[in-house]
């Protein structure tokens, strides 16, 4: 094999990441890609291996988010609002703009209505959301609330995209 046979190979924080697909590469245009860390919002891919499970994932991005504050403020605060506030029913066609327009906790609802309604173009943004999120392969999909309690609050969208292919995650933080 010739090193022009070889896939690129990406790296974030020192883990190896497949070649973003188009419809990610969109998304983070919109909301960022992995260089975006502890506040605002980020789009990035996760290695799912067969032993995580979607949240011990979610929770990685997570960390992975917030960086060096996650530390400097501790785990005991960031921790302090995590919570499953949606997971998407088994064989069940996605609809990710319906999804958000419909959680039922508070802080998650107001910041979800951020991520479809307060930037600079809403309707790009539901598009490419939708691009990835309602994408058939999706195999599983949930929404986790963040946050400290106090100053900052979010969401992050977790998805697995099936065998073989990296988890993608929307994390978005708010102060």
């Amino acid at each position: 094999m010739c090193s022009s046979d070889l896939e690129p190979t990406f790296f974030f924080l020192g883990f190896k990441m497949p070649e973003p697909t188009p419809a990610i590469l969109a998304l983070q245009k919109v909301f960022g890609g992995p260089e975006v860390t502890g506040m605002g919002s980020s789009v990035t891919e996760s290695a799912l291996s067969e032993q995580s499970t979607l949240e011990q994932t979610a929770l990685l991005c997570y960390q992975r988010f917030c960086g060096e504050i996650w530390e400097r403020f501790g785990p005991e605060n960031w921790m302090s609002q995590w919570a499953e506030v949606y997971r998407r029913p088994p064989g069940k066609t996605g609809n990710i703009v319906e999804e958000l327009r419909g959680l039922e906790d508070h802080a998650a609802s107001l910041a979800g209505s951020m991520i479809l309604d307060n930037l600079d173009d809403p309707e790009t943004a539901r598009a490419t959301l939708a691009s990835v999120f309602d994408d058939p392969a999706i195999e599983r999909l949930s929404i986790f609330r963040l946050g400290d309690g106090e100053a900052y609050s979010g969401v992050l969208i977790a998805a697995d995209r099936g065998a073989g292919q990296a988890a993608v995650c929307l994390t978005f933080l708010m102060d």
